[in-house]
């Protein structure tokens, strides 16, 4: 296949390449830059090979305006909009260019397109997709250069082909099915004018790069290229501290988790139809690290909302101010615990509260030897934060880790006990102000859920009486629990509008009455203030449910699909689910309710062990591992997870070796166990005597190593090339050749060949009747250089150890003939 076809397939595979990277993770953005790709191909065949479609320059210049006039309206929306745009007009421009006659100006742009491609799909997406599509992309994109280089040398020699090159750009306005031998030019579409190898190039070069080998070489290259670009990567000092690839290429700001100290009704379905990453959770034993198993969804609490405001129909958090923070202290001893280790994705960026940035966790949360002394626990709503006076646009930490009790199963699993620093008068103005208060019309004068209000006396009324004659709080917050989710009456869906009945009503209202279809923070919603009707605290909780598991990496994968609401009411000790000993939480607990029906299924279940299941394992570890090592890889990690370990493996064991304070400690023992015992002055005469010693043994035996060696050394170096025959097979086994003619007078001119070198000592040895005996070898030695190194040939085993022995030969009779001069003088 002649060159220049391999190049116009190779710009092809490199423009389908960077189209590929565009459209990975794009969504719906994907159609286009497939279009790209198939059309990258088409434009060979029917372009290039063909000739039936081909557009002038002029013609090509026009369409490229109409694709960026087409472009520039989509600049006016937002960033990631922008970039979008740019990604079209990147793909309608390479679109042109490829069904144009290809030339070295053409060939040049679309190397550029391809690379501008790349720029722009690495903001767009850092997915580990793109990393391993960068591999076949560098790949092929060495290869373009290398057949591009070959292309316009072989033009620069040939003046025909050149002149066939430059005609192209005067083709008529448009072709369209011109059909192949109508090209006058000798480019596109005429076999006749094939740039070929043979001819232009020395016939070694030819060789090389009209076979597999310059394809090994490009192999060779990529390789060596990956190698370096690792270790650069990894080695070189980040000094932004906070600064990361990803937040680099337009990831700084980072995407909201989706909960903040308020929420609308309307956004919860959108979080929950995202599939980007958040955290990753670790469940281990406290002791011996091990990986807990369960079988039940975890709740990750974020944040708690008590305050409902119906003219935005929105929960918010309430006035923080008045609640104290505390550090997170070591959990009490009595029951079993678990370690969370959780690592968030920092191109996700955490919500703030008034302390610092919101953690998600299990809650309550202890402290363990390795939980960051800043993290503050805000006991009376349940909030953990991470403090951060100093930096207000601190980013939550890339890992932290939690003590959490652990209560897998049973009544006491959705119990938390009641922990706060408020004085009881406090507690209860909190109680009463903030949890226990129905909202309002906007006159102040009716409620807002008439509906809801008897839906929850008819549920509290058919709650049996205990003993006493009153209704357990517990036992009617457990009833409209069930209400929902067991009673069949209400379904979940994400698409909260379409099922809207009646406007007019505040949407809480509207789906317990009527349309009776909602996500979960409907639910949440409906039951807390269904439980406030009934004069029982409650509020609602956001934060996320449950995760995938991970069978490769041991982590529950969280995403902001898991996120989640649902309701804690207060209960005093006397009020307590049945089978609670009110001595065990004397203070009251928060009850949780999820009054959410199941509307998926449990992404906590096990894989199934299918190849297609752990493969999807895999590839999310992957993922996993190039987020954390490769995109978010930043000062803070690179100094713990590359620098430290060097240090402590590579500088640390040798710290002793450059210590003053070592050495002399050394010194001070060896010596006592002499029986010499130094005072503490500076200068000490026995310790210098000693000193000076050891100096002179060391001398003497630099002195005798060295003799030795000296006169040894001939005698080794001939039995290293009888025993090592294969390591002089290279060429430069010439140049010692040369260094030996030197010591015997011999001095090569910067003007000869190596051939008229050997030629001039063979000569002369003739003439003067010595040497006879190294004329052969010198001969052999010569001719086997040639063929190395202009050659390429690879010398045959039989040659290569006889290289060895000719250089015995041809030292020996140098070392004859410097003695007779040595002699004669």
């Amino acid at each position: 296949m002649r060159v220049e076809r391999l190049l116009q397939i190779s710009v092809a595979l490199l423009a389908a390449l960077g189209s590929l990277l565009l459209a990975i993770g794009q969504g719906g953005f994907a159609t286009l830059p497939l279009m790209a790709t198939m059309a990258a191909f088409l434009s060979v065949y029917v372009t290039d090979i063909r000739g039936w479609i081909t557009l002038n320059r002029n013609l090509a210049n026009f369409a490229a305006l109409i694709a960026v006039l087409f472009s520039f309206f989509d600049f006016w929306d937002a960033n990631d909009a922008k970039l979008v745009a740019i990604a079209k007009l990147l793909i309608y421009l390479q679109i042109v260019l490829l069904f144009q006659p290809k030339t070295i100006r053409v060939y040049w742009h679309l190397a550029v397109l391809s690379l501008l491609q790349v720029v722009v799909a690495a903001a767009l997406n850092m997915g580990v997709s793109f990393g391993l599509m960068l591999i076949p992309y560098s790949l092929t994109a060495l290869t373009t250069l290398c057949l591009f280089f070959i292309f316009r040398e072989t033009l620069r020699v040939d003046p025909e082909l050149r002149a066939a090159h430059d005609a192209v750009e005067n083709r008529p306005l448009f072709t369209l099915f011109g059909g192949k031998g109508t090209d006058s030019s000798g480019m596109a579409g005429n076999p006749t004018a094939d740039v070929t190898l043979v001819g232009q190039l020395p016939a070694n070069l030819s060789t090389v790069f009209s076979s597999g080998k310059m394809f090994a070489q490009v192999l060779k290259m990529s390789f060596f290229t990956l190698c370096a670009t690792v270790i650069l990567f990894y080695s070189f000092p980040r000094f932004d501290e906070g600064g990361a690839l990803g937040q680099s290429l337009g990831g700084g700001l980072g995407t909201q988790t989706g909960f903040k100290d308020q929420i609308s009704l309307n956004e919860m379905g959108q979080i929950l139809q995202s599939d980007k990453f958040v955290m990753r959770v670790r469940l281990t034993e406290v002791d011996s690290g091990k990986l807990k198993d369960t079988e039940y969804e975890p709740y990750f609490r974020g944040t708690s909302l008590s305050t409902y405001i119906p003219n935005n129909k929105t929960w918010i958090v309430g006035n923080l101010r008045e609640y104290r923070v505390s550090e997170i202290k070591p959990p009490p001893p009595g029951q079993e615990y678990v370690r969370q280790t959780i690592a968030t994705n920092q191109n996700m960026r955490f919500d703030r509260t008034n302390d610092g940035v919101l953690l998600f966790s299990m809650y309550p949360a202890y402290a363990s030897k390795n939980t960051s002394p800043d993290i503050v626990d805000n006991q009376t709503l349940g909030i953990l934060s991470m403090s951060s006076d100093t930096r207000t646009n601190e980013r939550q930490p890339e890992e932290y880790e939690l003590i959490v009790p652990w209560y897998p199963f049973g009544t006491k699993s959705n119990l938390r006990p009641c922990r706060h620093p408020l004085s009881d008068r406090e507690f209860r103005s909190y109680l009463t102000r903030d949890l226990t208060q129905v909202p309002l019309d906007k006159d102040f004068a009716n409620t807002l859920f008439p509906g809801l209000w008897k839906l929850a006396n008819d549920l509290a009324t058919n709650v049996t009486t205990g003993e006493n004659g009153e209704r357990s709080q517990a036992a009617i917050a457990q009833r409209m629990e069930r209400y929902f989710v067991n009673d069949g009456n209400y379904t979940y869906s994400l698409h909260v509008l379409p099922h809207l009945k009646n406007t007019r009503l505040d949407p809480i209202e509207d789906f317990v009455v009527n349309h009776k279809t909602g996500h979960c923070e409907f639910f949440a919603s409906a039951l807390a203030i269904m439980l406030r009707t009934q004069d029982i605290p409650a509020r609602v909780v956001v934060g996320y449910k449950g995760g995938e598991f991970n069978s490769f990496g041991k982590y529950y994968a969280v995403k902001q699909k898991h996120a989640h609401a649902w309701v804690e009411c207060y209960l005093r000790s006397d009020q307590l689910p049945a089978g609670v000993k009110p001595e065990e939480f004397p203070n009251g607990a928060w009850l949780r309710l999820d009054p959410t029906p199941a509307s998926r299924l449990s992404p906590n279940r096990q894989s199934t062990g299918t190849i297609f299941d752990t493969f999807l394992d895999w590839f999310d570890y992957v993922e996993l591992a190039w987020r954390d090592y490769v995109v978010d890889m930043n000062y803070d990690r690179q100094t713990k997870d590359i620098y430290k370990p060097l240090t402590d493996n590579l500088v640390k064991p040798f710290e002793g070796w450059i210590s003053r304070e070592q050495w002399m400690k050394f010194f001070r023992n060896t010596l006592e166990s002499m029986g010499i015992h130094l005072s503490d002055e500076w200068f000490s005469g026995i310790a210098s005597i000693f000193t000076m010693l050891i100096l002179l043994v060391l001398v003497v035996f630099f002195e005798i190593c060295r003799t030795i060696l000296r006169h040894a050394w001939p005698r080794l170096r001939r039995l290293f090339a009888k025993w090592f025959p294969a390591s002089t097979h290279r060429a430069g086994f010439y140049f010692k050749l040369e260094r030996m003619l030197a010591k015997a007078g011999w001095q090569r001119d910067k003007s000869d060949t190596p051939r008229e070198f050997i030629d001039r000592v063979i000569s002369d040895c003739r003439s003067r009747n010595i040497g006879g005996e190294m004329v052969s070898p010198m001969s052999e030695l010569l001719d086997w250089y040639y063929q190395i190194r202009f050659g390429g040939r690879t010398l045959a085993p039989q040659q290569q150890e006889a290289i060895g022995e000719y250089l015995s030969v041809v030292e020996q009779q140098t070392t004859v003939i410097r003695q007779k001069k040595a002699f004669a003088k």
